[in-house]
């Protein structure tokens, strides 16, 4: 007989005195052991109890009240431990949503905040830092950043600013905005505009080839009459045109000879005895701040200015980097803009990968030309510049 058949005898009370007693002593016994099993997180399966077992065939009286709740007993204990179980895997899905998965989603987008090395001193390099730096040297004369902050908020969002490091009015327009999973928006994307396309009046270079029509200022007369009606305690973004074409080596003596330091120089494409421009308005930094960062310098040797101005002996005023350094730098932005371009497609720029191939080959087999240059100035001093013999047009944007 087994002890479920036993246990119905019990029930129905047909059982002997001696087995009553038997089956009552195993009931308290199994209780105990399901107790003390329940106090070590052990609650033992009911299949597996001793209900089972095989006893004697006497019969006796059941305590069947007493039978009802040792078995609701061992049903609660069970459905108590469910629920400690369920409550521990949702709290671990809980930790795992609020600290790793905003991770894990962060890794499938861009992400400003990434420390991309660290200074002799120990201050970080954000991958934004790069990115901005990079960018605005080659894209945006006039408004070069290289210092930013971003704050991670899991997800793929970010807070940024993008800082203004220099003024020429003492107004410090730092720069505000959010990143959402590669999505960015900027509270003042001014910032980051690119020039006209015909900022350069490219008829009034001599040998270069370039995107035709009328020039941002009109014609020569137009934009020199422009110049007179600028505000004398304003300042502007200039725009200079060369009347030719000059190498790197030449636009430094001509600027040591004429007394005008451009900020920033437009470049160009050498081909034969032709000139060509290549992906729009684009060049390097000149003369102006930087500042110092960590980053693949074997991979992008020179790719930050603060390097190119630190490879100058002596005083920088008065000496300029060398063609070779300078082409370096140069390459090394391109090659950089085109193996990281989450950024710069964030931004919104879009260009055949071909054309900068083509910039990088053309300066490292002929050096840099340059056939115009940017400085942030008042009137006066563009006025100035208007009447050198080598310059043909300027055109102006006020200062934002």
């Amino acid at each position: 007989m087994t002890y479920k058949e036993l246990l119905n005898l019990y029930k129905k009370g047909e059982l002997s005195q001696e087995q009553k007693k038997e089956i009552k002593a195993d009931i308290e016994k199994q209780e105990a052991i399901s107790e003390f099993l329940f106090e070590n997180d052990e609650i033992p399966e009911l299949e597996n109890s001793c209900l089972e077992a095989e006893i004697s065939d006497d019969n006796s009286g059941f305590d069947e009240k007493r039978f009802q709740k040792m078995i609701k007993k061992s049903i609660r204990r069970a459905f108590l431990k469910l629920g400690i179980g369920v409550g521990i895997i949702v709290l671990a899905l809980v930790i795992v949503a609020n600290t790793a998965l905003p991770n894990i989603v962060d890794s499938f987008y861009y992400d400003p905040a990434q420390i991309v090395g660290r200074t002799e001193s120990g201050a970080a390099s954000l991958q934004l830092d790069i990115d901005t730096m990079v960018y605005s040297e080659l894209f945006t004369p006039g408004y070069y950043r290289f210092s930013t902050y971003a704050n991670r908020n899991g997800f793929g969002k970010y807070d940024i600013q993008i800082l203004k490091n220099f003024s020429f009015t003492g107004q410090f327009n730092n720069v505000h905005g959010t990143i959402d999973k590669n999505w960015l928006n900027l509270f003042d994307d001014t910032i980051l505009n690119m020039p006209a396309h015909n900022a350069f009046w490219y008829e009034g270079v001599e040998g270069l080839t370039g995107q035709g029509g009328t020039a941002a200022a009109g014609t020569p007369e137009d934009a020199l009459r422009k110049l007179t009606e600028l505000d004398e305690h304003d300042y502007y973004v200039a725009y200079v045109t060369f009347d030719k074409v000059m190498t790197y080596d030449e636009m430094v003596n001509w600027s040591k000879k004429s007394n005008i330091t451009p900020e920033w120089c437009a470049v160009c494409e050498h081909l034969g005895n032709d000139y060509y421009l290549t992906g729009g308005i684009t060049g390097f930094n000149f003369h102006g701040n930087a500042s110092e960062h960590a980053y693949d310098n074997e991979k992008y040797p020179y790719l930050n200015f603060f390097d190119v101005i630190d490879s100058v002996e002596g005083d920088y005023s008065l000496n300029k980097p060398s063609a070779e350094v300078m082409e370096t730098h140069m390459t090394s932005m391109l090659r950089y803009m085109l193996e990281n371009k989450d950024f710069f497609e964030m931004v919104g720029y879009h260009s055949s990968d071909g054309q900068f191939v083509t910039l990088m080959e053309s300066i490292e087999e002929h050096g840099i030309y340059t056939y115009g240059f940017v400085v942030t100035a008042t009137k006066d001093e563009i006025l100035r510049i208007s009447k050198n013999e080598n310059v043909s047009y300027i055109y102006t944007t006020p200062l934002v």
